[in-house]
């Protein structure tokens, strides 16, 4: 397995996180796990980039979409500069930006003080 690769458990992970629909239009089947933060032609050694956090599941259309927009996908958080831990950027799922857990899960981002 390449370095930074999704293991069956983490797409088991993504997969019960996106209830089985792409994370992105929310209605195709999942076809493909798509790499927030991209690996590199090399792989990586940095072990958040296989955390479930860093991926999405998509449908091919939307997968697409999101590698060939990618001004948009940064904006949107599908694509994470490779600075940035992909925990610590809001994704826009179901209308709204929510935070990926490193563990699976999906947080709502802080509310701001009056």
């Amino acid at each position: 397995m390449r370095a930074g690769a999704f293991t069956n458990d983490t797409r088991l992970i993504i997969e019960a996180r996106a209830m089985g629909v792409c994370e992105i239009c929310m209605n195709a089947p999942i076809q493909q796990f798509h790499h927030r933060r991209p690996r590199g032609s090399g792989g990586t050694r940095r072990p958040e980039t296989a955390y479930p956090s860093n991926g999405l599941a998509l449908c091919s259309p939307c997968h697409a979409t999101v590698e060939s927009n990618r001004d948009e996908s940064y904006r949107l958080g599908y694509l994470v500069r490779q600075q940035h831990n992909p925990e610590d950027v809001a994704v826009w799922i179901g209308g709204r930006f929510m935070f990926f857990t490193k563990h699976g899960g999906i947080e709502s981002p802080p509310q701001e003080a009056d």
